[in-house]
């Protein structure tokens, strides 16, 4: 398989060198350092896994059969990383697995939990194979279940395929209650909501805007690592009034908004405001200006 969405491509043989080498490689691709560093450390986790489980439990095959060779494959989908594998088993192995994996699939992540805690604490015998340990990690890292299947290869072997799809990692949503002093604040980049509205006087104008621009801090440095722009960035403003205080932090988060747009990120504001007041449409028009950031500029009709 190849394209710009393939971190990892690999068939053959696989032994600890060869993992470090794999690893290696993956780490130095331009898609596994693009991902948050949150999901690239969870798919780092689960292909160390895969692999190790590939190293521990591969039967050996003629060299010339090359059909049944290990391999695994990690690519980035539809807003998800996948990673497949396949290694030959011993077909005695197999009633084991399936136990192990129907089980794993079928918990909800509170049992998952608990039962990685109980295998966890285990003493583990020599020469034994951790209970699924690796299996319930890469369920709970993945937060989907583990696709698998098996076919035949001769009288006494088959192959073992896994398919792992992993979840992006969404930014943390910022959420703040509006009150009669301070607006309504809605920042959740999984919905694709982010909104500023009602009055804006708070009694501690640093406390409450300080919280506001670390999170923008926060979520500018994963869009800058984010190569694709499904969505623009829209942040809706519709403030009644804000006073003098507030309005230096709300110039503050229009430049760091500038600030990333001017780096090829795509980020919009919409500016609301009541047709009969102008001076809001000409406050809204000044950040602007000074941010240097286009607004949109939305007239609501009084009703």
């Amino acid at each position: 398989m190849s394209g710009s969405g393939v971190l990892l491509d690999y068939s053959g043989s696989v032994d600890y060198s060869t993992i470090d080498k794999i690893l290696g490689n993956l780490k130095a691709t331009p898609e596994f350092r693009n991902i948050d560093k949150t999901t690239g450390k969870r798919t780092y986790a689960i292909i160390v896994e895969c692999l190790e489980n590939i190293v521990k439990y591969s039967e050996i095959l003629p060299e010339d059969d090359r059909r049944f060779q290990p391999y695994i494959l990690s690519y980035n989908e539809k807003g998800r990383i996948n990673v497949k594998t396949g290694n030959p088993i011993a077909s005695g192995m197999i009633g084991e697995l399936s136990a192990k994996l129907d089980r794993i699939n079928e918990m909800e992540q509170k049992d998952l939990i608990r039962l990685y805690e109980e295998v966890i604490n285990k003493e583990i015998k020599p020469g034994a194979n951790g209970a699924g340990l690796g299996f319930i990690m890469m369920r709970l890292k993945s937060g989907n279940i583990i696709d698998y299947n098996f076919s035949p290869v001769n009288s006494v072997c088959s192959f073992f395929k896994m398919h792992i799809s992993i979840n992006r990692c969404y930014m943390r949503k910022l959420v703040i209650d509006k009150t009669s002093s301070s607006p309504k604040v809605v920042l959740d980049p999984e919905k694709r909501v982010f909104e500023i509205s009602g009055e804006s006087r708070p009694p501690d104008v640093g406390n409450f805007y300080g919280e506001i621009l670390n999170w923008f801090d926060d979520y500018s440095a994963h869009l800058l690592k984010t190569p694709e722009d499904k969505d623009p960035f829209v942040l809706n403003f519709d403030l009644e009034y804000f006073n003098s205080s507030s309005a230096k932090y709300i110039l503050d988060f229009c430049k760091q908004m500038a600030s990333v747009r001017s780096r090829g990120k795509s980020l919009e504001v919409r500016w609301q405001y009541d047709e009969d007041d102008e001076d809001m449409l000409e406050a809204g028009q000044e950040m602007s200006r000074i941010a240097k950031l286009p607004f949109e500029f939305v007239r609501k009709e009084n009703g």
